[in-house]
């Protein structure tokens, strides 16, 4: 993995730590069809006062929409079958211990390449004219995300869906204010 770790990924490791944040973001994952990379890259835009118009958030999903799809979800099946199969292809739990910690870290060296791919995109952006609040930013970002990949009527105003978006934003302000 590369060795000079950009503010984004640097960001997201800090949150997805945090208490509920990894299981919040595998539920809106598998439950709304959600890059958990996507709903970092909110957060950590947030932090920076952007709230992201449709424009440029369609913009961000385009860039990793193919990664996604290609690499990240197949690699991610493999390692959730393997998890399940191992046993009954005859591993033993040591050796599937070993090659479960390998897929896993294939798999987060290539959600570092996404998240290279998005911060590289947001420094191709000017700064907002008019920075929003961190918190007000984050909600606008989640919300607007959730809303492009469900409709307005979809995940954004579900019960479970905001339970989640209230996670992932307090975990965002704790990383902004180094909490």
């Amino acid at each position: 993995m590369d060795a000079a770790a950009h503010d984004l990924w640097r960001f997201s490791l800090r949150v997805y730590r945090a208490p509920g944040v990894e299981r919040a973001c595998l539920a809106l994952q598998d439950g709304q069809g959600a890059d958990v990379n996507l709903l970092l890259f909110c957060g950590w835009l947030a932090g920076r006062g952007f709230a992201l118009d449709g424009r440029r958030l369609r913009q961000a999903m385009a860039r990793t929409r193919a990664w996604q799809s290609a690499v990240i979800v197949p690699l991610r099946a493999v390692r959730r079958a393997h998890k399940r199969l191992a046993a009954a292809a005859g591993q033993t739990q040591a050796a599937a211990s070993a090659l479960h910690k390998r897929l896993l870290a294939l798999e987060l060296e290539l959600e570092h390449l996404e998240q290279t791919a998005l911060f590289d995109l947001a420094a191709s952006w000017p700064p907002p004219r008019r920075p929003v609040s961190p918190p007000q930013a984050a909600q606008a970002n989640l919300t607007r995300y959730l809303e492009l990949l469900c409709g307005t009527a979809g995940a954004a105003s579900a019960a479970p869906a905001a339970a989640h978006v209230q996670t992932l934003r307090a975990a965002f302000e704790a990383a902004w204010t180094g909490g």
